[in-house]
C-alpha cells in the first residue's frame, strides 16, 4: 500500500479530543484543500479503509482501541471572503476565533459562541445552540462534498432541514466544507461585554476545569414525553412527578432528569459525571472510553426506568472498525 503524502501513522487521538480519550489511530491526514480532501478518501476506498471526518474533536468519542482506518481532520480554517453582508468560512474554522474576530470587528451575533471549542463546520453538522441560540441563525449557505460520488453541492439555510440538535448532514453524511454565515454590525462595546458574559458563565460553572466533552445528551423535548399533557406553553412549565419545572422552548435539561437520579458525581475508574453539571462526564483521571460509555448506559437505564424518558446523546461516539 502505497502511503499519501500527509498522511501519518499511529497518531494518539486522545491528543485529538477534547476529553484527551482514545487509542491510536491507523492513519491521520490534516487536510486544507478540497483536491487533498477528494484524494485522501480515494485513497481509503482504494484501500478498503473506513474514514471518519474530524472537526476539534470536542463532541467525539474515540475507542479505546483507536480507530483501524484514516482520520481526516478539516483545517480548512480560514475566513475566505467577506461580504457585505456575510463571511465565506472554512469548515475548520473555530468559533471561538469566529468570536474574536466580531470583537476585533464589531461583528454581532458571534458572542453566544465564546468559550465552545468546536468548528463552524461542526457546530452546523449539529446544530449546535446554547443560550436560546442556535446555528441556524446564522447559516445562509453551506457547501459540502459528497464522500461517495465526490461530488460539491451547495446548500441554503431551508435546505439544511435545521432541527434541534440535528441538520441534513447528519442524515446524508455529506462534508461540509465551506459556511456562509450571516454578518452584521454592532457595538464593539456591546459585543465584548456580552462575548465576556457568556465565557463568564462557562466558567462559572467549571465547564473547562476538567477534560470533558461539553452535554453529552440533548435537552429533553417535552412533547416527545409522557408528560407532553403537563405542558404549559404560556408559561413555558412542565409537572413532572408533582414537581413543577421551567421548560423554555418546551425543553427540560438532561442535567435535571440525572440529578434527580441522584447520579451527580459518580464515578467509574477515572471517569465521573460532573458534580458541577449532571449533563457532562469528566475526565479526572486516565478515563478510558469505556468509563465513559458505563456512565452513559448507566444515565441512560437510571433515568428510563424513573421518568420513562429515552436520553439522546449529541456527541458522536466512535467505534474502532
Amino acid at each position: 500500500m502505497k502511503i499519501l503524502e500527509g498522511i501519518k501513522k499511529g497518531i494518539r487521538l486522545a491528543d485529538y479530543s477534547t476529553i484527551k480519550i482514545g487509542g491510536r489511530a491507523k492513519y491521520l491526514a490534516e487536510v486544507s484543500n478540497l483536491n487533498q480532501l477528494k484524494q485522501l478518501i480515494k485513497w481509503a476506498k482504494d484501500n478498503h479503509l473506513p474514514f471518519f471526518i474530524l472537526g476539534n474533536g470536542s463532541n467525539t468519542l474515540f475507542d479505546d482501541n483507536g480507530f483501524s482506518g484514516l482520520i481526516i481532520k478539516i483545517k480548512n480554517d480560514k475566513i475566505l471572503t467577506e461580504k457585505k453582508n456575510s463571511l465565506l468560512v472554512g469548515a475548520g474554522y473555530l468559533l471561538n476565533d469566529l468570536v474574536r474576530k466580531g470583537i476585533e470587528k464589531g461583528f454581532t451575533n458571534y458572542e453566544w459562541l465564546n468559550g465552545i471549542p468546536g468548528t463552524i463546520g461542526g457546530a452546523v453538522f449539529g446544530n449546535a445552540g446554547a443560550f436560546g441560540f442556535q446555528m441556524q441563525d446564522l447559516v445562509l449557505k453551506v457547501k459540502t462534498i459528497n464522500p461517495l460520488s465526490l461530488k460539491e453541492k451547495k446548500y441554503s439555510n431551508k435546505d439544511c432541514k435545521f432541527k434541534y440538535r440535528s441538520s441534513i448532514f447528519k442524515e446524508n453524511r455529506e462534508i461540509i466544507w465551506e459556511v456562509e454565515i450571516l454578518k452584521k454590525k454592532g457595538n464593539k462595546k456591546e459585543i465584548k461585554e456580552k462575548s465576556l458574559f457568556y465565557l463568564k458563565n462557562k466558567i462559572e460553572k467549571k465547564m473547562f476545569s476538567y477534560p470533558s466533552l461539553g452535554s453529552i445528551f440533548k435537552n429533553v423535548l417535552i412533547s416527545k414525553t409522557p408528560y407532553k399533557r403537563y405542558f404549559n406553553s404560556k408559561k413555558q412549565e412542565v409537572i413532572i412527578k408533582g414537581e413543577k419545572i421551567k421548560a423554555p422552548q418546551g425543553k427540560v435539561s438532561s442535567g435535571y432528569f440525572i440529578e434527580k437520579c441522584g447520579l451527580k458525581g459518580k464515578r467509574k475508574n477515572g471517569a465521573q459525571i460532573a458534580d458541577f453539571h449532571a449533563n457532562v462526564i469528566i475526565n479526572l483521571k486516565k478515563a478510558k472510553a469505556k468509563d465513559v460509555l458505563y456512565l452513559i448506559n448507566l444515565i441512560k437505564e437510571k433515568v428510563f426506568k424513573k421518568y420513562k424518558i429515552e436520553l439522546q446523546e449529541e456527541i458522536v461516539i466512535l467505534k474502532n472498525s
